[in-house]
């Protein structure tokens, strides 16, 4: 079985054993995708982990008791695997005798791995899984720094109700994974109080890259809006094959993707005009009290590992962030009191305020961005105008 050890040492600038001893250290594990077929994004929560637990150290470490204490990162590489994923994770509290877990990378595997922390009673924070059904187990140890899935696409919506000339008609093309079906469940409601006609209504399969058989009913659709739920592969796949195809809606969003500096990269002019959901910008006024503010974080982030962050990122460093916060307010490393103190916490952070809910999920407001001359312009949430969509979007052959 492959499995890919990392750890995460202290900051450059910063000697190892000069401010904390060798058995002060707490040591965050998880069993993270990077092989397989959400590698893509799982080297988000990779470097961000990274980052974040450089960060802490450099800052003076989690004090507890009284004392300074290093953290340290374990991972392994679940290679896209839920059961992999599982089994790992018992590596990492059974044998590893890690304190405390971080989360894997899409909500299907934080379904199976969220199984493991509750039954060893060791708490996980994750931002990588988002599905609503990761916290009606009534679980315990599962906190997750992503928004509920359903919520996603809500703004999008909103605002295409809202659009002159109106939208009327929309397509939803989802993947059979735990979070897409989500977003689809979450959709319909939207979709049906804003009285839009769903005319098609699809699942996929995630490993699909081959649009092409699904794009001819679309555009025999011509619906005013499509909606995709799907990974940063599958948007990209779409997006292309749209232009083959000349699919023309008026609006298209994705819930994956377009907020990253890859995406955009990657398609170049044809990312232009295309709608996204973020729950996190990297020029968003949140101050930090280990890394100054948002924007500080993101300019450190580009430094280090050479592109711009998301929300994926800013959602993982949270983890880490979560964890100091909570230990600290705890003042000790027991699992249940510190447990206890991420189910009480309520702190500012880069991401934006970490408050859990009964379930142990996350609420933060969705925001509907577009991309627009290579840039992420925000555009509505809460209810609220943030910016100009240009809306109509253009046809292929006008753009």
């Amino acid at each position: 079985m492959k499995q890919i050890l990392m750890a995460a040492w202290l900051a450059a600038g910063v000697a190892t054993g000069s401010a904390f001893a060798a058995d002060d250290v707490i040591v965050l594990g998880a069993a993270i995708s990077q092989s397989g077929k959400y590698a893509r994004e799982g080297k988000f929560y990779v470097d961000a982990y990274t980052i974040g637990v450089d960060a802490v150290n450099k800052a003076g470490g989690v004090k507890v008791g009284g004392k300074s204490r290093k953290l340290d990162l374990k991972l392994y590489d679940d290679q896209s695997d839920p059961a992999l994923a599982a089994r790992l994770c018992t590596k990492l509290v059974t044998s590893d005798k890690v304190n405390f877990l971080l989360g894997p990378y899409t909500s299907g595997i934080a379904i199976a791995a969220s199984a493991v922390a509750e039954k060893y009673e060791v708490p996980m924070v994750e931002g990588g899984g988002a599905a609503g059904n990761i916290f009606d187990h009534g679980y315990k140890y599962i906190f997750g720094t992503l928004a509920n899935a359903e919520l996603y696409f809500q703004p999008a919506v909103e605002l295409a109700a809202k659009s002159t000339p109106p939208v009327r008609t929309a397509a939803l093309l989802f993947s059979n994974e735990a979070f897409d079906k989500a977003v689809a469940k979450g959709t319909r409601r939207w979709l049906q109080q804003a009285r839009i006609e769903l005319v098609y209504d699809e699942e996929y399969q995630p490993a699909n890259q081959d649009f092409s058989s699904i794009l001819t009913v679309i555009k025999s659709k011509n619906p005013d809006l499509v909606l995709v739920a799907g990974h940063e592969e599958n948007s990209l796949a779409f997006i292309r094959q749209s232009q083959a195809a000349d699919v023309n809606p008026r609006m298209a969003a994705f819930t994956v993707g377009p907020p990253t500096g890859d995406f955009r990269k990657t398609l170049g002019k044809a990312a232009e005009y295309v709608y996204g959901i973020t729950t996190w910008l990297p020029d968003m006024d949140l101050p930090d009290a280990v890394f100054g503010s948002a924007p500080k974080f993101a300019r450190q982030f580009q430094d280090r590992f050479g592109y711009e962050p998301d929300y994926h990122v800013a959602s993982g460093v949270a983890d880490v962030l979560a964890y100091k916060i909570a230990i600290e307010k705890a003042g000790t490393l027991d699992p249940k009191k510190v447990r206890d103190a991420l189910a009480a916490l309520d702190a500012p952070t880069l991401y934006g305020r970490i408050k859990f809910n009964p379930g142990g999920q996350i609420e933060l407001p969705q925001t509907l961005i577009q991309i627009q001359n290579g840039r992420l312009v925000p555009l509505y949430a809460g209810g609220k105008t943030l910016g100009k969509a240009l809306y109509p979007t253009p046809p292929w052959s006008k753009r």
